[in-house]
């Protein structure tokens, strides 16, 4: 099952896709081919949803030979480019944490992943802040050694609809990771809402129904309250949700969206104002 993964710094409009599509209906294919040889193909491996990681991995290296620049690089303006809309938004931000070595060796790099870092508007800040935290301290900016990615590690409780941790606290703006393990034996998913908006999220999704259309959606309502997404996870399986704690302080909310889930399995999230 594919785990979406989006983030979201303030209270807007949702991403563009909330959930990625589906792969392309030549996905074997395309994947078969040699990003090296095929550019076009180099290229679409980049964006399409379905594609191996390493696969990613090639064709990003393919295109920084032909392209004059490094594959980390290009990695890097495929996700910028992609903006949370194309199927690869969640493989493209790992890839860019996972070359994060890369990244430190070149100065410029490294100075733009610490600008998307510091910027609380760009759509990529969380992804960069998952890279410059994924090297030593020493490898880092100065200004973003101390950084860290705080793990908020949760469970689904076995047969009880619900989540073990049942309140967070973050500082406006942290970077956090919802560590979500499925120790149960149906699907659930993970979704974080704005103040007050649980219920109204809870009864869109109960709408959807198990029909192919709401699970092709993964059971999340294209709302603008819904703020960050993890897709189903499978029993037995785990996802992460990478998302900036909003910057306005205020009790979040969240929660398991799978039709008749909502109303048991939810957390408040309780954002406080930042330190100076």
């Amino acid at each position: 099952m594919f785990i979406a993964l989006f983030a979201a710094t303030l209270l807007v409009a949702p991403p563009a896709r909330l959930v990625p599509p589906l792969p392309p209906a030549d996905i074997q294919a395309l994947v078969a081919m040699d990003p090296s040889k095929d550019p076009a193909a180099a290229k679409r491996m980049l964006s399409e949803a379905g594609v191996p990681m390493d696969q990613r991995r090639k064709a990003a290296e393919a295109m920084a030979m032909t392209g004059g620049s490094t594959p980390v690089v290009v990695v890097l303006d495929a996700a910028i480019q992609c903006g949370g809309t194309c199927g690869a938004t969640h493989d493209l931000a790992d890839l860019v944490v996972s070359m994060a070595a890369d990244a430190a060796k070149d100065p410029a790099t490294i100075e733009r992943l610490a600008k998307l870092a510091e910027a609380t508007d760009d759509p990529m800040r969380v992804t960069a802040c998952r890279a410059i935290a994924a090297l030593p301290a020493d490898q880092r900016p100065a200004a973003l050694k101390d950084l860290k990615v705080r793990v908020i590690a949760l469970k689904a409780v076995p047969g009880a609809m619900q989540y073990d941790v049942k309140e967070v606290k973050a500082k406006a703006g942290e970077i956090l990771d919802f560590s979500f393990e499925n120790t149960d034996t149906i699907q659930h998913n993970l979704l974080v809402v704005a103040p007050g908006k649980m219920s109204e999220v809870g009864v869109a999704a109960d709408k959807m129904g198990e029909t192919a259309e709401g699970k092709a959606a993964e059971f999340v309502p294209d709302l603008p309250s819904v703020i960050a997404v993890m897709g189903l996870v499978d029993p037995q399986k785990s996802g992460h949700l990478y998302m900036a704690a909003p910057q306005k302080p205020g009790t979040y909310q969240y929660v398991c969206t799978y039709p008749g889930h909502w109303r048991m399995m939810n957390g408040k999230l309780k954002v406080e104002k930042a330190e100076k």
